[in-house]
């Protein structure tokens, strides 16, 4: 095994192709490397100023390429180029790059897979003057993974090499140090505290290690760790002596008003910006103090033992090295868990943040004149007519772009870097440092309720400014920007409804101020700071004078209505309605004044987008809208919460696709659990300018659950859907617990404004115009490359109900689903009825229980540890979701009468064993007044009567079985329920769930759940089709439903088809889609 010290000695010995043989034989390539003759050099494409090249042979197809480089091109560019080429000219080899500069110090090591696009390169770039403990990890990794075969041998150096490895090492490692940290910190501080501060500065150290890698911090790529080894030769206290005068007194002061102390230090740059000020937290706390123990622990298992890049991976390279967007992961990740699923932030995979970022912004710039292909060439970087290219430039320039729920600012950060490289190759002469600042000051926003998430947000747009700076200087570094009004803390679904209906006075004051304050430093930003709060309190007192002149005069018309008179003259008193009103209003005036004074005498501002972004509301809203807005469901949105939810959002109110809820019988609270992500959907519709873009990534079950009816219906209606996007079965991490989709629509424009209205924020202020209906690009994100097709907008939601369920496939799998529609009626419509969820216990481990013999009329019986004796008559077989086709094994204490009531009184034994959970028992929700605080519920699926199809809630295909009349087992709520009065429909019922052809129907409805299952709910199968000439389809069918473990899939599709009267070749391609 190759040893840390020996990979090190490796990685920093070669200066020549032929000294790289020795990494190539640690790697397994060790036959002698074959110099290759000009011939085949020209055969393969291979650049013309690289220098020495060998090939040294591996088992099987495995070959490396040992190459030495010239030190004018940037290292990664020249081996990105070699492995283009090798992958275009000689793919059928397994190869990896291991490169050296001439005269420079940089080492490579490079795999790389074939992408759509050309190679995709994971490689380990080091410098030979100075390898970290994670290059030479990594090289003895490859080492340990050499031997086997050569295609595993090489999947596993392209795992070794990508970033995925090191991210889960440096994220475990980053956890580790920050929860050490704030366990050794001193000082008076919570445990929440300590960790937060802890993180700040351990962050910082991580932002000052990629300035130390451009050689900013006095020209010493060692700076940090020199600085702490010499403080310890001096007496410690590095936290005291030395980060505190670095942070707070250098990188925060200008060069010229710097005290002694800071100038020792040495030629470092001034920052601003805000990320080396005290913040709020480390104000209240300044006596918590890091000893050196903590602070070495930073050194010695981070900065030092990891390579940092400041160049984040893109589709076509990733290194072995930690960059800004691996660090915004990581960090993501450091948030408590049960802190993430209440919040629901996830992170982000870069592939979907990459390819969101570029289609909402070719959406974007595909209008006014400007073609969808002209707008994707200038994405793409390709040449476009010149009145498109300044067009595109001019839009690209003034965009107004908004996360409304940006974490630690993955999107804001890839939208930044891909405005700026569009504005450079249309022809912007600015440096791209600059370019990025001056679109950051102007075109980006970002919204988060988390105030770390917001801080680490603007840590990654400094850092994607400054890494683009060329400046060799520190001292000439321009200050990082003020961040602060462009990326808020705030609730981005708080404001009132009718604050959001009033006309926004004009902002352009506010966004010069804004721009001005960004650059400002020292005291001219502290003036500015004051005068942009006073500028937004002034428009917060405007708006507040709106709402009291609205409310007089919505008092007055109702006063004049109260006092009219009736035909003879005589005044008609009030009606209860307008008196009620009048009350109302006069409460709200009282409020709205009390508001105002407290604004007008300095009262905090609240978080109202008119009153933090005035501007961008003011010209009508954003452009672009992106992000990943929170996964919430709602049993998880605080109580206090959702009625005031329900009651400004309709997605919320009105979540339920109608249609579907009484087709299952759905309660209300059921129908209506609407995704928290739903919300922001609507929200940002309301934020969007007319024809803006929306582009957010989403839980795929919005497109098909029935309480996404809401946000399915607002789509339809305010918007022009332009792409929908499943990434379901395309293989990246995602960290929720639901398959991810991207949606891109444009807003509506709405119908000329009236005279005196002025721009909204309420998506319902304006009636809206009618567009055609364009066809919307469907797209499904698979391993091994996509699939493409269109669909017309009309053809997209079930029945073509706005609400209904999408069926996002393709034309010809439309048409086989809609051909078996069409040769029946829907179940619950039929005279068979609809289905119903299981028994429902409340409290599982109060009821069901493993049996462990019977005498003498008693039953033992065991739950979680737990053993007693019930009456063996209080005992009746369960069926679980999971296990529908087999018995469980396991019992429920089956407290009702035959007929479904509860008992009166129970018997002695099972009194005994239920009376431990009483308490949890009787504060169940379904509970309600008088009941018996041992009831089941839904017990009506219990019913022994009749014969019951039973079927789970949850797998990749439908499992069905028939209980005939008489047999006593209990289907619980992970199960489904349908009483047949004849056993032969409940056989032939089963048999048709059990069928490929239902399996297939089904899948193209059903909610879909992680891992390919899928949820059969009861107002899915409701819908299913029962052939029209039911009498022929039963007698076809219910020979394979009365014993499903015998029949075969190829027999069930055939007779499902039948009784449809349906051809195979009808049913072929959704039976292929649904095999894919």
């Amino acid at each position: 095994m190759l040893t840390l010290q020996a990979a090190a000695t490796l990685l920093a010995t070669p200066t020549s192709a032929c000294e790289l043989a020795t990494i190539a034989s640690a790697i397994g390539c060790g036959n002698p490397p074959l110099p290759l003759d000009d011939a085949v050099r020209r055969a393969l494409a291979l650049p013309r100023d690289a220098g020495d090249l060998l090939v040294a042979r591996g088992p099987g197809t495995l070959r490396s390429l040992l190459v030495e480089l010239s030190a004018e091109t940037p290292i990664r560019d020249a081996v990105a180029a070699v492995a283009n080429r090798l992958n275009a000219r000689s793919p059928q080899l397994l190869w990896i790059i291991v490169a050296v500069q001439q005269s420079g110090s940089g080492l490579a090591i490079a795999a790389w897979s074939d992408g759509v696009a050309g190679a995709r390169v994971a490689a380990l770039i080091a410098d030979r003057t100075n390898i970290v403990l994670s290059d030479a990890e990594t090289l003895s990794a490859l080492a340990a993974a050499s031997g086997g075969d050569d295609v595993l041998v090489h999947a596993r150096w392209l795992e070794i090499l990508g970033r995925e490895a090191l991210t889960r090492r440096f994220y475990r490692a980053l956890e580790r140090v920050v929860g050490d940290m704030a366990r050794l910190a001193r000082g008076d501080a919570t445990p929440d505290e300590r960790r937060e501060i802890a993180l700040l500065y351990v962050s910082r150290l991580i932002f000052l290690s990629f300035l130390e890698a451009k050689g900013w911090l006095n020209g010493d790529r060692r700076f940090l760790e020199r600085q702490f080894e010499e403080q310890m030769i001096a007496g410690g206290d590095y936290h005291r002596r030395v980060l505190r005068p670095l942070f707070f007194g250098t990188l925060n002061t200008p060069p010229r008003k710097r005290a002694p102390r800071a100038r020792a230090f040495g030629r470092i740059p001034f920052l601003n910006g805000g990320l080396f000020s005290y913040g709020a937290l480390e104000r209240r706390r300044r006596s918590l103090h890091f000893p050196d123990e903590a602070l070495g622990l930073v050194f010695g298992d981070l900065l030092t033992r990891y390579r940092f890049t400041a160049r984040e991976g893109t589709t076509s390279w990733s290194e072995a090295a930690i960059d800004p967007e691996m660090l915004g992961k990581a960090f993501e990740s450091l948030m408590a868990s049960r802190e993430r699923r209440a919040s629901g932030a996830f992170y982000t995979p870069q592939s979907i943040v990459a390819s969101v970022t570029r289609t909402a912004l070719t959406a974007f710039l595909a209008r006014d004149g400007v073609s969808q292909m002209q707008a994707e060439r200038a994405m793409a970087g390709q040449p476009i007519e010149d009145d498109a290219r300044s067009a595109i430039a001019a839009r690209a320039a003034r965009v107004a772009l908004l996360d409304p729920a940006c974490g630690s600012g993955a999107f804001l950060v890839h939208a930044l870097e891909e405005l700026a490289a569009l504005l450079i190759r249309l022809g912007d002469t600015r440096t791209p440092s600059s370019t990025r600042r001056a679109l950051l000051t102007r075109c980006i926003f970002g919204v988060d309720i988390n105030p770390t998430a917001v801080w680490l947000c603007e840590l990654r747009l400094w850092l994607s400014v400054v890494i683009e700076s060329d400046d060799n200087d520190p001292l000439q570094v321009s200050p990082l920007p003020n961040l602060d009004r462009q990326i808020r803390i705030g609730d981005s679904l708080s404001g009132l409804t009718d604050d959001e209906r009033l006309p926004v006075p004009p902002g352009l004051r506010i966004a010069a101020l804004r721009e001005r304050y960004a650059r400002a430093t020292g005291a001219r930003k502290r003036t500015m700071a004051r005068v942009l709060d006073r500028a937004e309190r002034e428009s917060a007192v405007a708006r507040m004078d709106a709402h009291i002149a609205s409310a007089i005069v919505t008092r007055r018309e109702l006063v004049v209505q109260s006092r009219s008179r009736d035909l003879f003259g005589r005044r008609l008193p009030p009606d209860p309605p307008v008196r009620a009103r009048l009350t109302e209003i006069r409460e709200r005036l009282r409020q709205l004044r009390a508001r105002r004074r407290t604004l007008a005498e300095g009262g905090a501002l609240p978080f109202a987008w008119s009153l933090r972004f005035p501007d961008v509301v003011s010209r009508g809203g954003f452009d672009v809208v992106l992000g990943n807005p929170p996964w919430v469901r709602l049993h998880r949105i605080p109580a206090e919460d959702r009625a005031s939810l329900r009651s400004r959002y309709t997605v919320f109110s009105h979540a339920a696709w109608q249609q579907g809820a009484r087709l299952a019988g759905a309660g209300s609270g059921f129908a209506a659990q609407a995704d928290l992500s739903a919300l922001f959907v609507e929200r940002s519709v309301a934020l969007l300018t007319d024809g803006g873009t929306l582009a957010f990534l989403l839980p795929a079950k919005l497109w098909r659950s029935l309480a996404g009816g809401g946000v399915r219906r607002l789509l339809a209606e305010r918007t022009q859907l332009l792409a929908l996007e499943d990434w379901s079965e395309s293989g990246v991490s995602f960290d929720a617990a639901v398959y991810p989709s991207v949606v891109i629509a444009r807003k509506k424009e709405r119908r000329p404004a009236t005279e005196h209205s002025g721009p909204s924020l309420t998506s319902h202020s304006q009636p809206l115009s009618h567009h055609a209906s364009s066809p919307i690009a469907a797209e499904l994100r698979r391993r091994d490359g996509s699939l493409r097709w269109m669909i017309p907008a009309p053809r997209l939601p079930l029945g073509g109900d706005s609400a209904a369920p999408w069926l996002i496939v393709p034309a010809d799998v439309r048409a086989a689903f809609d051909r078996i529609q069409s040769s029946g009626g829907a179940l619950a419509e039929s005279p068979l009825g609809r289905p119903s969820l299981g028994v429902k216990c409340g409290c599982n481990e109060a009821f069901i229980v493993s049996v462990t013999g019977t005498e003498a009329g008693l039953t033992s019986v065991n739950a979680g540890g737990r053993e007693g004796l019930v009456e063996a008559n209080m005992l009746r077989p369960l069926i679980r979701g999971e296990s529908v086709s087999s018995r469980a094994g396991e019992f429920i204490l089956w407290t009702h009468s035959p007929g479904g009531a509860p008992l009166n009184r129970l018997p002695p034994h099972a009194e005994r064993w239920l009376n431990p959970w009483q308490r949890q028992l009787r504060a169940r929700t379904d509970v309600r007044a008088g009941m018996r605080w041992w009831s089941l519920f839904r017990t009506a699926a219990a019913s022994s009567a009749t014969s019951r199809v039973v079927w789970a809630d949850f797998g990749r295909v439908p499992r069905a079985r028939v209980l005939p009349a008489g047999d006593p087992a209990v289907a619980i709520n992970s199960c489904y329920v349908l009483r047949c009065h004849d056993p032969v429909d409940a056989c032939a019922i089963a048999a048709l769930l059990n069928s490929p052809l239902a399996a297939a129907w089904l899948n193209t409805l059903a909610e879909p759940a992680r891992g390919g299952y899928h949820r059969y709910l009861a107002w899915t199968v409701a819908l299913l089709p029962i052939p029209s000439d039911w009498a022929f389809a039963r007698n076809v069918l219910a020979p394979f439903g009365s014993a499903p473990e015998h029949a075969r899939s190829t027999d069930l599709l055939a007779a499902a088809t039948r009784a449809y009267r349906l051809r195979p070749a009808d049913i072929e391609a959704l039976i292929e889609w649904s095999n894919r």
